[in-house]
């Protein structure tokens, strides 16, 4: 009979009654796998957010939509056994399992890592005060998920036949030349890595760097975003951040000023010291300087004037222009009340001629002996 011969006869090794019921017990997994995943979204899930531990939330997030899949696996699992088949059939159906199986359990895996990410990292660094762990979330999930995929794809090359040893090498190869293009991107990357373990500074930080200073705005992966007193923004690579000497001025309790005030030569004793005394009372009168630690001292001769040197304490960083700007206008105007003259540069130049024809100056006076005096 005709029916009974197409019943019968082999098809690369297995009959049609034999791929029918291979096919009905794929049917049969995938059906038990979306009932699975009804089951755990109608219960299961209701149960484990009961629960006060986190760890059966991320085992059925993880679970939750692989398990159609992990479904149809299982049931090309069982039904493979009810085959008999011959090459190429043989291989393409061990393929077609095996490449299942990796994919699905390459996918709960990636979401596994991401749910203890979520749950435990994120809640982590949201309690901390720099923004670069924030950042680096998200690239340690996006590594660790590649790591996966990559070890699925090395996985899958193997069972389709490839030398795995050589596709090995040949990613080693390509790494090392990827890891010495970016070398320069590899160390502001480990620089944010640096930053993040010892914190040097915070985010709001007031901070000095190679001569710049300003607040901090941003702590980025490569970069370093700090906003100077002048309103520009000034970007430093994390490697230079990890390699120079950085001061937190914010870390201060005041901020020191120091200048020098010079006052002439024609200055008595008893001026210089009451100079300095008016000087220390006038710098404590003003709202926002430590009165504890202003100091002033006669300090040197210099060339145009006695200098005196004074250091005062601005308590409130952010207030340290609006404080210095009022210390200098009342020193001004104590200095100018009290008869006090600021000195400023002068020169005397001295011309001496051997002759009586020497031409007058209209800015110098001369001597009857040739010479010119100016001031």
């Amino acid at each position: 009979m005709v029916v009974d011969s197409l019943l019968t006869e082999t098809y690369l090794g297995s009959t049609i009654p034999q791929y029918v019921l291979f096919f009905l017990v794929v049917t049969v997994g995938a059906v038990l796998g979306r009932s699975l995943s009804f089951v755990y979204r109608q219960r299961l899930r209701r149960t484990a957010e009961a629960t006060e531990t986190e760890i059966d939330d991320i085992l059925l997030y993880a679970l939750g939509r692989p398990v159609v899949l992990l479904g149809v696996v299982f049931g090309a699992i069982a039904g493979r056994r009810i085959l008999s088949p011959t090459e190429p059939l043989r291989t393409i159906l061990n393929a077609s399992v095996e490449i299942p199986v990796v994919a699905t359990l390459a996918w709960i895996a990636v979401r596994l890592t991401d749910g203890f990410i979520e749950t435990y990292l994120v809640k982590y660094v949201e309690r901390t005060a720099t923004k670069l762990d924030d950042q680096l979330v998200p690239i340690v999930s996006r590594i660790t998920n590649i790591a996966i995929v990559s070890i699925a794809g090395i996985v899958v090359l193997d069972s389709l036949g490839y030398n795995v040893t050589a596709v090995i090498a040949s990613l080693g190869v390509v790494g090392v030349a990827i890891a010495f293009a970016s070398r320069k991107t590899m160390a502001d990357v480990f620089g944010g890595a640096h930053i993040l373990s010892a914190k040097p500074f915070l985010v709001d930080d007031v901070v000095e760097i190679q001569g710049t200073t300003g607040t901090v705005e941003e702590i980025g992966i490569r970069t370093t975003r700090i906003r100077d007193f002048d309103g520009q923004v000034v970007t430093v690579p994390n490697s230079t951040v990890a390699n120079v000497e950085v001061r937190n001025v914010s870390l201060e309790p005041t901020r020191r000023v120091k200048t020098v005030l010079g006052l002439s030569y024609g200055t008595t004793p008893a001026e210089m010291d009451a100079a300095i005394e008016l000087l220390v009372d006038t710098v404590n009168g003003v709202d926002g300087v430590d009165d504890d630690r202003t100091g002033a001292w006669f300090w040197e001769y210099g060339d145009s004037a006695m200098r005196i040197r004074l250091e005062y304490h601005i308590e409130a960083i952010d207030r340290r222009k609006d404080v210095r700007g009022r210390v200098n206008r009342e020193i001004l105007r104590a200095f100018d009340d009290a008869g006090f003259e600021l000195a400023f540069p002068t020169r005397t130049v001295r011309l001496e001629g051997g002759g009586t024809d020497a031409d007058p100056d209209p800015d110098g006076t001369v001597d009857p002996d040739g010479s010119v005096e100016r001031a």
